[in-house]
């Protein structure tokens, strides 16, 4: 019998801020962070985390979007409830860091992806250019190999600055969230 070889789909994970609300920080937080700002990709930070205390995001000419399981939290992470992320804990513990946040006197962490998969084609994907001819960060095309992922279940690229990332792994991340029906996230397929 031939062995089946099965291709390992790679998705983006992003939130889905469109049809639900997303998380901001307050005004007094942000003005707090000028000198030091909080970069959330990657590096682990709950050594020296400080729980900011963050809003629901509101535009007064824009309907009230439903409140998610897991929410956007600025442009490059996401955050969920204390009860979300204790299902979420025994799948993803040992790729993520649990950064608790104050959401409206509501206990809630950032969800901060630590773990790396080596899995971008550089060969394969294409930058845009810019006017002057230099490869710009973003992407044209851009070609992840699942196949490569050890594990697969929630990780950035190396070599790749941003980004969040899953596959279609039995237990991946995105599986995960598919069993438990959690909302907020959606998953973009890539090559």
């Amino acid at each position: 019998m031939d062995d089946v070889i099965t291709d390992t789909q790679c998705y983006v994970v992003a939130t889905n801020v469109r049809k639900f609300a997303m998380l901001q920080e307050s005004a007094l937080e942000l003005i707090m962070q000028i000198d030091e700002p909080v970069g959330l990709y990657g590096k682990p930070l709950a050594d020296n985390w400080a729980p900011p205390e963050v809003t629901w995001f509101y535009n007064p000419t824009e309907r009230i979007r439903p409140l998610p399981d897991i929410a956007a939290f600025g442009s490059t992470a996401f955050a969920a409830s204390a009860d979300t992320c204790e299902k979420l804990r025994p799948y993803i513990n040992e790729y993520v860091e649990f950064l608790p946040i104050h959401v409206d006197g509501w206990r809630w962490y950032i969800i901060h992806v630590l773990a790396r998969e080596d899995v971008y084609n550089e060969l394969a994907s294409r930058r845009f250019t810019r006017r002057d001819g230099t490869p710009s960060r973003m992407f044209e095309k851009l070609v992840l190999d699942g196949h490569r992922a050890t594990d697969g279940v929630l990780f950035r690229v190396k070599g790749l600055s941003l980004g969040i990332f899953s596959t279609d792994k039995p237990g991946s991340f995105k599986d995960i969230i598919e069993q438990f029906k959690l909302s907020g996230l959606k998953f973009q397929e890539l090559e």
